[in-house]
């Protein structure tokens, strides 16, 4: 097969996994971090979109329950094309957290990526971890571009006890004396 033919397909997902290398039960969590991007650099667009898809990939064929973990920029995105692959991530069965490391950053609302404002990477991926073990994935549309209504409501309802998780360990703790 023709070396950019096979990344794409492993972009997207769809190279077969042999029988040897099946997908191991224990949830994943990757971090992924927004590419450098200064405007009308064209030779960076579609860098970060093809950088998800392709980590989106390698957790997919060796975990069943994979999670991603987006450290934003200063607006909450993640650039060069990274915020159209986790848009299309989240309706095929991954969680996404998203986490704006500059306090005040706007995380992006889409009704499927988990806020995890402020957290570390460390306390996000320990929780993601132990909700994806616990609750499993999250269910996959049949069209990852076009969800149905049914599919988005049943996502949501998925989804609440890993960001009532979330939300509770980034409430502020108050000491008893």
């Amino acid at each position: 097969m023709p070396r950019p033919l096979l990344l794409g397909l492993l972009a997207l997902g769809l190279a077969a996994v042999p029988a040897w290398a099946a997908p191991t039960d224990v949830p994943r969590v990757a971090v992924l971090r927004s590419a450098p991007w200064s405007p009308g650099d064209s030779a960076r667009d579609g860098a970060g979109e093809f950088a998800v898809f392709l980590e989106a990939a390698r957790l997919q064929q060796a975990h069943r329950a994979p999670g991603l973990l987006a450290v934003c920029d200063r607006h909450g995105l993640l650039r060069s094309g990274g915020e159209r692959a986790l848009r299309r991530l989240v309706f095929s069965g991954i969680a996404v957290i998203k986490l704006a490391p500059a306090a005040g950053a706007a995380v992006d609302s889409h009704p499927g990526f988990l806020r995890g404002g402020t957290l570390s990477e460390a306390r996000a991926s320990e929780i993601l971890v132990r909700c994806l073990d616990r609750h499993g994935p999250p269910p996959a549309a049949a069209d990852p571009e076009k969800p149905t209504a049914a599919e988005l409501a049943a996502l949501r309802g998925h989804l609440e006890p890993f960001q009532a998780a979330l939300d509770a360990a980034g409430a502020p703790h108050l000491a008893l004396n």
